[in-house]
């Protein structure tokens, strides 16, 4: 049998398509962003920027351990990394739960653990809803989403069109999977060609690269960003730089840890490239002249030379 995110349930093909016409119906040249911005006579100074992400299909191994910690890091943290893809600093945050049946405890537990996350980035829990969907939810399961608004500076905002060809791209570790291919993830688990061992790695929780982007911006040092989540590396390269542009990646360069060894083994290099981040969480773009500096800066998460722009 041949394993692959479609065949685990995940149409990326479709939800391409669906982008393609929401663009058509809503007329916004910046759907498909990272996050969205938002520019009014009262903000005169400042966009306001906003996104909304879940945990996906990670949640339901999460769930089986009661980690609710894990579980709210990875909300805030793909949210996070998302709005720091323009620049922006998180105001507030809402959540949307949907369950089975409410378990008071768990709920009261996982709304603490993200707002002791949100506390760390100054960022309000502003509100959300808990609904009790039993004719939607499988028993025992919950579904959990957020909504992150923020603002930056008009002068601040990480613009790819600042881009040019030969500028050099940086990717930053991942601490693994993080929470994207999962459905596949958990149906090689659940064949038995991935170890307990492997796949506990695979539970890690989501690094936040916030605060290593914002003293980039600070010091004018970053052109573009790119959270590399669903989709793969290149597919949310291409959107951090402008039309008319392309990238040059080495693979290569990338050293695999035992996990996305064996997932590459498993499902071949096109579907592991194309589903997962293979180790690679978060990509900058910068000028050559900057990029020891901002090396230096990124030393946290291992950072290297993954490509140029051409």
């Amino acid at each position: 049998m041949k394993y692959t995110y479609l065949n685990s349930g995940v149409d990326v093909f479709g939800a391409d398509m669906l982008v393609k016409n929401i663009k058509g119906i809503v007329k916004k040249q910046a759907i498909g962003d990272f996050a969205g911005l938002f520019e009014h006579p009262i903000f005169e100074d400042y966009y306001l920027a906003a996104c909304t992400d879940g945990v996906g299909t990670k949640i339901i191994p999460l769930i089986k351990k009661r980690d609710t910690k894990t579980i709210a890091n990875d909300l805030f943290a793909m949210n996070i990394n998302d709005l720091a893809c323009c620049g922006a600093k998180p105001l507030f945050f809402l959540d949307y739960i949907a369950l089975n049946k409410l378990d008071v405890d768990l709920v009261s537990n996982l709304v603490g653990e993200l707002n002791k996350v949100l506390e760390k980035y100054s960022c309000t829990l502003l509100g959300g809803e808990t609904s009790e969907l039993g004719d939607l939810i499988l028993k025992n399961n919950f579904d959990i989403s957020g909504f992150l608004v923020g603002a930056v500076k008009k002068d601040k905002l990480i613009d790819k069109n600042n881009v040019k060809k030969g500028d050099m791209v940086i990717a930053l570790e991942s601490s693994g999977a993080h929470s994207n291919g999962f459905s596949l993830i958990r149906k090689l688990y659940k064949d038995g060609l991935l170890s307990d061992d492997l796949f506990e790695k695979s539970l890690a929780p989501v690094r936040i690269y916030y605060d290593t982007v914002q003293k980039l911006n600070d010091k004018k040092l970053v052109k573009s960003c790119a959270n590399i989540t669903g989709g793969g590396i290149l597919a949310n390269l291409e959107r951090s730089i402008p039309k008319g542009l392309g990238l040059k990646a080495d693979y290569g360069k990338i050293k695999l840890t035992p996990l996305f060894k064996r997932l590459l083994e498993l499902v071949g290099e096109k579907e592991a490239y194309s589903t997962f981040n293979m180790g690679v969480g978060f990509c900058v773009v910068c000028s050559p002249c900057d990029l020891d500096e901002v090396i230096k800066i990124c030393t946290d998460y291992n950072p290297f030379i993954l490509g140029e722009v051409v």
